[in-house]
C-alpha cells in the first residue's frame, strides 16, 4: 500500500469509461438476434414443401447445410430459387425485419413502466410521509449540490425494510431514489453512513448511469419473453422429433447448438451486463470519495475465504455473475483506481463473441431475402465494428494514457487481443457461421486461427497508436485523437468483417475453388488473351505461370470485393503518420496536467521518447525509390511480347503482372524491416507500416507513370511497340484494382510479420541475455536509447503530407471507380454462373434411399414434365421427317418445323440453366446430353430456314433426333431409379407437374 500511496492518484474521468458502449453492444446485440432467432421458428409455421427443393438440386438434408450443399445450391441458383418462391417462400419481410421494431417498442413500453413497477413492488411512500419536517430533504439537498445535481431527484421511502442502503432507478432525466428504512434510521446514529450511501447513489445519477442500465434491463426482459421461450419450444420440438424417429447422427450438432445457443446468449449479456455493472459501482464509488464520502461506512462485510479450492472457484464464478464486486475489490479500487484503466480478459472475450454474433445475425437478414451486395455487407459490418472499435479502443487508450501518467509499463495489447480474438472464434461456433448442421468444428479448423490472430494485429496496433499519441498530443484532453482513433479502428474492423463474411469463413467451411476456372480466369482479365488461344496457341503451353496465378487470384479478387480495404488501410498507417508529424514539445502535455493531481503535472509523465520521424519515413521513401528501380528492371530484362497474338501473349502479361509484384513487395519489405529496426521497440510496428505503405504508394506511383508511358523508351517498351500516352487505368483495366489493393494489403501484412518477428526474437533475446534498451515493457518515458525529438522539419512533412495524400486518392477512387460493382446486387443467373467458374462442385456419396427421395424431387418438381415434353417433341419430328421423306419435300415447305424447334430451344435453356441437374450420375450424363444437343440442334435448325441451307439442316434434324435418345436414356434410368426406390405407383396415378416458371 505504500507504493500505492506515493504514487499520484490519476483522475478516472480523465477519458471515457467506456461502460456506454459496451451497454449499446449488448443492446445491438440482443436486437440483431431477435429476428435472426426468430427467423427458423417463423419458418417452421411457415413453410410446407422445403424439402422437395433441397432433394431435387442434389442436397443431402442431413448433412446440415455443409459447403458442398451450399456450393451445389449456388451452382442451381436459377431453379433452387424459383423453386423456393414457388413451394417454400420465406416468410413476409416485415415479419422479420419488425422483429427488432417490436423488441425496441415493447422494451421501450417496459422501460417507463419500470419505476412504478418498483415502487409498487416495494411498496413505496413518498418522502413526505416520513419527514413531515423537512429536515432529511434539506439534508439530502445540501447532498446533490455537493454532487453537483441540477435538478433534486424525486425521493421515496421503503420503511420495512431494515437494510441500510438506497438503490436509484428510473432515467436519467426523471431519477427516483429509493431509501431503505434501516438507512433512515441510522440518519442521526451513524450521519456519515448516510452521507455515504446517497452521494453513492447521487454519483449514479451524476454518471448519467440510469438510462442505460434500465434500457438493457427492459431490452433484455423482453427478449427472454419474446425470442428465448419460443425459440426454447422450438428447438425442444425438433429434439422431440428426432428422438421419437431415430434421426440419423449427423443432424445432432445441428440440434444440440439449437439448444445451447439461447442458453449461451443468457449466459453472455448476463456475464458482460453484470461486468459493466460492477464497473459502474466502482465509478460511483470514486466519485462519492471525491464529495467527501467516508468509504469505511459503506457496510459491506468481506466474504469469508474459509473452505477449498471447489468452494473458493465457485464463490469466484458466482461473483461474476453479481451486480456489485467485492468489496475488497472496491476498496482496491478506492485506493487505486487501476483496475478500470485495464482491460481485463473476461470484458475482452464476451466483446468479441458477442461482436460475432452481431455481424453474422445482421448478415441473416440480408441472405433471407436475397439482399446481398458488396457494400450491404460492408455497412452491415460497420455496426460490429464500431462497437467493437468502442469497446476495446477506449479501454487500449484507457490503459496506455494510465501507464503513462504513472510512469509505468505499457502494455503491447497483445494479450487482449487473444482474448478477443478467441471470443470471436467461439462466436463462430456458437452460431454455426461456417459450419454446416452435422458438424461440429469447420472443415478447415486451422482457419479460425486467422480470427485469433486478426485480434491480436488490431489490440497491438492500436496500442501503438494511443501511445503515439499520448506522447504528442498537446490538448486539455485525450478525447479528439481517442476519436479520431476509434474511428479508424472501425475503418479497420470493418473492412475485416466483411472480407471475413465473404471470404474467410467460407474458407472455413470448406470451400473449393475450381482449378479450371480460376486458369479461365487469369486468361479472360488479360487482354491478350482473347485473341491468344485462337490463333494456334494454347495455354496448356505456359499451363504452370497461369496456374500458379490462378492459385492466388481469389485471395487478390476478395480484396477487391471488399470495399472499405483501401481506406482501412490508409488509416492502418497514416493515423500514426500523423501522430509522428504532431511532434514532441517541450514540456508537460496538458492533458498530463489535468488528469494528475495538483503538483504532480510539472514532474510526473512528461512524455516517453519519441523517434525522429525521418527513422520511419526515410525507408519507406527510399523504398519507393527502389520500386521504381526495380520496375525499371523488369521493364528492361523482360522481352517484348509475342507480335502473333498467340498464347505466348497470355504467359508475357502474367509474367509482366508476377514482376510488378515483385518489385513493388520486395522493397517495401526491406523499408519495414530497416524502419521497425530504427525506431525501436513499442513502435516498431506503426513504423514498420508506414515504411512499407509510403514504399508501396510510391512504387504504385511510379508503376502508374511507367505504365502509362511504355512504349516511348526503347529498353522499356514492355506492353506497347510505339510511343503513345495510354493511361494505367485504361491500358490495366482489369486488373489495375487487384494489383493496387493486394499490393497495399501484402504490404500491410508483411509489416505485420517483420514487426512480429522482432517483436519474438527482441523478447527471446532478452530471456537470454537481459532487458537492455527500450521496448514497450518498460516505463513510460524512461530514456532508453531513442533521443527525444521535437517537431518533424519541414521536408518530412512534405513529403509524409504527399503520400498520404496519394494513399488517401487511391481510397476515394478505387470505390468510386468499382461503385456498379460494389453496389450489384446479383441475380440468380449471375449467381448460378460465377458459382459453377469458379467454385468446385463435387457429388456427394449419398444412401440409395436418399437418392430415390432426390430424383422424387427431381422428378415430381418438373422433371417429368420436361423429359415427357422432349419425349413429345421428339415424336413429332420423327414423324413429320417420316412423311416429309416419303413426299420428298423441299427444306422451303418444311417451315412446319420451325416451333419444334424453338421449343427444342427452350427446352435446351430449361436442361443447360433453368432446372435442377439429375441428383444421379447416369441419368445426369444423358440429361446434360439432352441439353447440348437440343440447343445446337435448334440453332442449326433455325439458320438453316434462314438462310434455306439443306445440309445445315440434316445436321440440325440429327443433332435433334440425338436429343430424343438422351431424353430416352435419361428417361429409362429415373424410371429406373424411382421404381428401386419404391415410388411405382407414384409413376402410374401421378400428372406430371410443369417447373417452376415454365
Amino acid at each position: 500500500m505504500s507504493v500505492v500511496a506515493s504514487r499520484p492518484r490519476i483522475d478516472e474521468q480523465a477519458m471515457g469509461a467506456g461502460t456506454t458502449v459496451r451497454f449499446a453492444l449488448l443492446v445491438v446485440l440482443l436486437l440483431a438476434a431477435g429476428g435472426a432467432m426468430m427467423l427458423p421458428v417463423i419458418r417452421a409455421l411457415h413453410e410446407t414443401q422445403s424439402t422437395g427443393c433441397i432433394f431435387a438440386a442434389g442436397i443431402d438434408p442431413d448433412r446440415g447445410g455443409d459447403m458442398v450443399s451450399v456450393i451445389n445450391a449456388l451452382s442451381q441458383a436459377v431453379p433452387y430459387r424459383a423453386c423456393m418462391a414457388a413451394y417454400a417462400p420465406p416468410p413476409s419481410p416485415w415479419l422479420i425485419f419488425s422483429w427488432p421494431v417490436l423488441l425496441a417498442a415493447c422494451a421501450a413500453a417496459l422501460f417507463f413502466l419500470l419505476p412504478a413497477w418498483k415502487a409498487r413492488r416495494r411498496s413505496v411512500v413518498p418522502l413526505q410521509a416520513v419527514d413531515p419536517d423537512g429536515q432529511i430533504r434539506m439534508l439530502l439537498t445540501d447532498l446533490a449540490a455537493t454532487a453537483g445535481l441540477t435538478r433534486f431527484p424525486q425521493v421515496v421511502v421503503h420503511r420495512p425494510s431494515v437494510d441500510t442502503g438506497a438503490v436509484v432507478f428510473g432515467r436519467n432525466r426523471r431519477p427516483t431514489v429509493c431509501l431503505f428504512g434501516g438507512l433512515l434510521a441510522c440518519r442521526r446514529s451513524d450521519p456519515e453512513r448516510f452521507r455515504a450511501v446517497v452521494l453513492h447513489e447521487f454519483a449514479h445519477i451524476a454518471n448519467r448511469d440510469i438510462t442505460v442500465t434500465y434500457s438493457t434491463v427492459a431490452v433484455w426482459r423482453v427478449f427472454l419473453a419474446l425470442v428465448i421461450a419460443p425459440y426454447l419450444v422450438w428447438s425442444s420440438w425438433n429434439l422431440y422429433g428426432f428422438l421419437t424417429s431415430w434421426g440419423e447422427p449427423t443432424g445432432v450438432p445441428l440440434l444440440i447448438r439449437g439448444l445451447l445457443l439461447p442458453a449461451l446468449m443468457v449466459s453472455l449479456v448476463y456475464l458482460a451486463r453484470s461486468d459493466v455493472l460492477r464497473s459502474r459501482e466502482v465509478y460511483a464509488d470514486l466519485a462519492a470519495v471525491r464529495w467527501g464520502a467516508d468509504p469505511h461506512k459503506w457496510d459491506v462485510r468481506p466474504r469469508s475465504q474459509t473452505g477449498g479450492r471447489l468452494r473458493r472457484a465457485f464463490d469466484t464464478l458466482r461473483e461474476l455473475w453479481g451486480t456489485h464486486p467485492r468489496w475488497e475489490e472496491r476498496r482496491d479500487t478506492l485506493a487505486d483506481p487501476a483496475p478500470l484503466f485495464g482491460a481485463r480478459a473476461l470484458p475482452m472475450f464476451l466483446t468479441g463473441a458477442a461482436t460475432t454474433m452481431v455481424n453474422v445475425h445482421l448478415l441473416l437478414y440480408l441472405s433471407t431475402y436475397d439482399l446481398y451486395s458488396l457494400w450491404r455487407v460492408q455497412l452491415v459490418a460497420l455496426a460490429p465494428a464500431a462497437l467493437v472499435a468502442g469497446v476495446i479502443g477506449t479501454a487500449l487508450w484507457r490503459s496506455v494514457a494510465y501507464a503513462v501518467l504513472r510512469s509505468s509499463r505499457i502494455p503491447s495489447g497483445v494479450r487482449t487481443g487473444l482474448w478477443l480474438g478467441a471470443g470471436a472464434g467461439v462466436g463462430q461456433l456458437l452460431v454455426g457461421y461456417g459450419v454446416s448442421g452435422a458438424e461440429w468444428m469447420p472443415r478447415r479448423p486451422a482457419v479460425l486461427l486467422l480470427v485469433v490472430c486478426a485480434g491480436m494485429a488490431f489490440t497491438w496496433w492500436v496500442t501503438q497508436c494511443a501511445r503515439l499519441w499520448a506522447s504528442t498530443w498537446r490538448g486539455h484532453s485525450l478525447r479528439p485523437p481517442l476519436l479520431a482513433g476509434l474511428g479508424s479502428a472501425t475503418l479497420v474492423l470493418a473492412a475485416w468483417f466483411a472480407w471475413w463474411a465473404m471470404d474467410g469463413s467460407t474458407l472455413a467451411a470448406g470451400a473449393t475453388y475450381s482449378g479450371n476456372g480460376m486458369r479461365q480466369g487469369v486468361l479472360d482479365a488479360f487482354p491478350g488473351s482473347g485473341s491468344a488461344v485462337p490463333s494456334g496457341g494454347s495455354p496448356a503451353d505456359h499451363s504452370s505461370v497461369v496456374s500458379i496465378v490462378a492459385t492466388i487470384w481469389p485471395m487478390l479478387g476478395g480484396f477487391t470485393a471488399t470495399p472499405l480495404v483501401p481506406a482501412a488501410l490508409v488509416a492502418l498507417w497514416v493515423v500514426p503518420l500523423a501522430a509522428w508529424l504532431v511532434g514532441r514539445v517541450p514540456g508537460t502535455p496538458r492533458w498530463v496536467t489535468k488528469a494528475l493531481p495538483d503538483g504532480y503535472g510539472r514532474s510526473h509523465a512528461a512524455g516517453e521518447p519519441l523517434p525522429a520521424l525521418r527513422r520511419a519515413l526515410l525507408p519507406g521513401v527510399l523504398g519507393g525509390a527502389g520500386c521504381w528501380a526495380a520496375m525499371i528492371t523488369v521493364q528492361a530484362f523482360l522481352p517484348a511480347p509475342p507480335s502473333d497474338g498467340t498464347a505466348g501473349a497470355v504467359a508475357h502479361e502474367v509474367h509482366y503482372l508476377t514482376g510488378l509484384f515483385v518489385a513493388l513487395l520486395a522493397p517495401a519489405t526491406v523499408a519495414a524491416a530497416v524502419a521497425a529496426a530504427r525506431c525501436g521497440r513499442g513502435r516498431h510496428l506503426v513504423a514498420a507500416l508506414i515504411a512499407a505503405e509510403s514504399a508501396a504508394v510510391l512504387g504504385l506511383a511510379g508503376m502508374a507513370l511507367i505504365v502509362s508511358a511504355d512504349g516511348c523508351v526503347r529498353p522499356l517498351n514492355t506492353l506497347e511497340s510505339s510511343c503513345s500516352w495510354r493511361p494505367v487505368w485504361e491500358s490495366m483495366l482489369w486488373t489495375l484494382p487487384r494489383l493496387v489493393n493486394s499490393v497495399l494489403v501484402i504490404a500491410a501484412i508483411i509489416a505485420l510479420l517483420v514487426a512480429a518477428t522482432g517483436s519474438l526474437a527482441g523478447h527471446v533475446h532478452r530471456r537470454t541475455t537481459g532487458p537492455t534498451g527500450t521496448s514497450s515493457g518498460e516505463p513510460a518515458g524512461a530514456g532508453g536509447q531513442v533521443a527525444r525529438t521535437h517537431r518533424p522539419g519541414m521536408y518530412p512533412r512534405m513529403v509524409a503530407t504527399v503520400t498520404a495524400a496519394a494513399a488517401v486518392a487511391i481510397a476515394v477512387a478505387e470505390p468510386v471507380a468499382m461503385a456498379e460493382f460494389h453496389t450489384r446486387v446479383p441475380d440468380s443467373a449471375f449467381i448460378q454462373q460465377t458459382s459453377r467458374q469458379w467454385l468446385q462442385v463435387t457429388e456427394v456419396t449419398v444412401t440409395d434411399d436418399t437418392r430415390a427421395r432426390q430424383v422424387h424431387a427431381w422428378h415430381r418438381l418438373g422433371g417429368r414434365y420436361l423429359l415427357e415434353h422432349a419425349k413429345a417433341d421428339d415424336r413429332y419430328l420423327r414423324a413429320f421427317l417420316l412423311r416429309a421423306a416419303e413426299t420428298n419435300a423441299q427444306l422451303s415447305s418444311l417451315n412446319k418445323l420451325r416451333p419444334t424447334c424453338a421449343d427444342y430451344a427452350r427446352i435446351g435453356a430449361w436442361v443447360n440453366t433453368h432446372y435442377f441437374r439429375v441428383p444421379d450420375r447416369t441419368a445426369q450424363s444423358a440429361w446434360q446430353a439432352l441439353g447440348l444437343q437440343a440447343e445446337k440442334g435448334s440453332a442449326n435448325c433455325e439458320r438453316a430456314f434462314e438462310e434455306q441451307d439443306s445440309s445445315l439442316f440434316v445436321d440440325a434434324m440429327r443433332e435433334l433426333i440425338a436429343a430424343g435418345k438422351s431424353t430416352e436414356i435419361a428417361k429409362a434410368r429415373v424410371e429406373t431409379v424411382l421404381r428401386e426406390g419404391g415410388y411405382k405407383a407414384y409413376l402410374e396415378s401421378t400428372r406430371p407437374a410443369r417447373a417452376p416458371g415454365w
